[in-house]
């Protein structure tokens, strides 16, 4: 496989959150600002400074998951990376680093509600989760005991449907799969 592919991050599913988060931290700022016009007779927080307290906690959350959405949105980054050694998922938190073609053993689809993904199934698991980060390592874990892998890659952060990439991973699965040696 001498190919490159890279697939970017999705603006449009990408740009979705943050305007929710934007559309509450700026109603926050206005509970801030006014917090008399969010005081209603059936409200269990009739108190300005009550409502100006929580106002405030939403304010920072909103704009505390909005900047680092917005940061991505604005970086022309590769969300998944496909060559001759692997694939490098960077749309997935739990694992951003490189699957070796020579650990993938499989692929397997798989639907979770309205989520589709692509399961790398491999022969060496424990590799994989031991390298996490430690705050996914749960995660990982959970992954793997639902689906025999904790190597899952999610087509909804990316710019491309669940169907064409299935159709490229398997392609160059099975490209790197003749070329390499059977153990």
């Amino acid at each position: 496989m001498s190919n490159k592919v890279e697939i970017p991050f999705s603006k449009t599913k990408t740009l979705i959150p943050i305007i929710l988060l934007l559309v509450i931290a700026v109603s926050a700022i206005v509970a801030i600002i006014s917090p008399e016009t969010f005081i209603t007779k059936t409200s269990k927080y009739n108190t300005p400074e009550t409502i100006r307290t929580i106002a405030i906690a939403a304010a920072a959350i909103g704009l505390g998951l909005s900047i680092p959405l917005a940061i991505k949105w604005f970086r022309n980054k590769v969300g998944l990376l496909i060559d001759e050694n692997g694939i490098t998922d960077f749309s997935n938190a739990t694992y951003p680093e490189l699957i070796d073609w020579k650990d993938i053993t499989g692929i397997k689809k798989s639907k979770n509600g309205p989520i589709k993904s692509i399961v790398l199934l491999t022969n060496k698991p424990e590799k994989y989760i031991n390298q996490a980060k430690k705050m996914m390592y749960t995660s990982m874990m959970k992954v793997y005991k639902f689906h025999g892998s904790p190597l899952m890659i999610v087509s909804s952060r990316l710019k491309i449907s669940y169907e064409e990439l299935l159709e490229i991973i398997s392609t160059e699965f099975e490209k790197a799969k003749g070329q390499t040696p059977n153990s």
